[in-house]
């Protein structure tokens, strides 16, 4: 019987839980606040709060294939025999790449599996937590397999921020849509397409963008079964409960899931302001 380890990277913790199961390690990407490197695993969100409005230059940058290489011996070592990784979007991480580097070098008999998804935390910790679920029941390592596929197949992410010069700095955004929110106080809601994060509506008000968040959840709902939605609320939490309720009133259903914290890479590279929604379904 396959005994099958799930290896995520550290912007998936956005739950406490996640760690409490033995199947479970991470990749930790680095964090470089005002020349110091830090392991993301190594920062407290307290710490990281008080980084982000004092430091100067924060910047971050993908695991070594070393660190994965250690990952994968070391489940060999504790007795797994497939090891499946899924990770942030390879359009916005080279943490991908390190994986696959990593595997290239390994020479014990573990079979490792890479999966980049097409999204980035809480919403690939959407998905992974159903991935647990089906590890811990005993699933053989072709159905895990199989069942990441599906649910990361049309997985969804989309949120709206305060301030948008985070996107801007570490060049994910370009400097104009960066301003138009920030400046103008438009409501830019950002989505995960193709892996890329995308300016891809303007609004007015949180109210707009709440409501832009559940006629996705609807339409959603509407081509998909075992649907989950993970609610994004980073000091925003009254949107973050009414688009919760929201959803469990109408989609009962539906497991939905109110995260508060975000990994210390994306705070840097978004900000500590915004709210939004992350989908996966079948």
């Amino acid at each position: 019987m396959p005994n099958i380890g799930l290896l995520i990277d550290s912007t998936t913790l956005t739950r406490n839980d996640i760690l409490t199961h033995p199947c479970v390690k991470v990749a930790p990407l680095n964090v470089l606040i005002d020349g110091v490197e830090h392991r993301e695993t190594d920062l407290t969100e307290e710490q990281m709060m008080g980084h982000l409005h004092t430091a100067k230059k924060m910047t971050t940058s993908q695991p070594a294939p070393g660190e994965f290489l250690r990952l994968y011996e070391e489940y060999h070592r504790e007795g797994y025999t497939h090891v499946l990784v899924v990770l942030i979007s390879d359009k916005i991480s080279g943490t991908a790449q390190s994986a696959v580097i990593a595997k290239g070098m390994l020479d014990v008999p573990l079979e490792v599996e890479i999966y980049p998804t097409a999204v980035a935390s809480y919403g690939v910790t959407n998905g992974v937590m159903s991935l647990i679920a089906d590890i811990e029941a005993g699933h053989p390592f072709d159905r895990v397999l199989g069942r990441c596929k599906s649910l990361f197949y049309d997985a969804k992410v989309m949120f709206t921020l305060s301030n948008l010069m985070n996107l801007f700095r570490g060049g994910r955004l370009n400097k104009v849509s960066a301003l138009l929110g920030t400046v103008l106080h438009i409501k830019p809601i950002i989505e995960m397409i193709d892996g890329k994060l995308q300016l891809t509506k303007k609004e007015r008000t949180n109210l707009a963008c709440y409501e832009y968040f559940m006629d996705a959840v609807r339409a959603y709902r509407a081509n998909h079964r075992n649907v989950s939605v993970d609610v994004i609320a980073i000091n925003r939490d009254e949107w973050g409960a009414k688009l919760t309720e929201q959803i469990r009133r109408e989609f009962p259903d539906v497991l939905v899931h109110l995260t508060k914290t975000l990994s210390p890479v994306f705070y840097i590279h978004l900000g500590d302001e915004g709210f939004g929604i992350a989908m996966t379904g079948e």
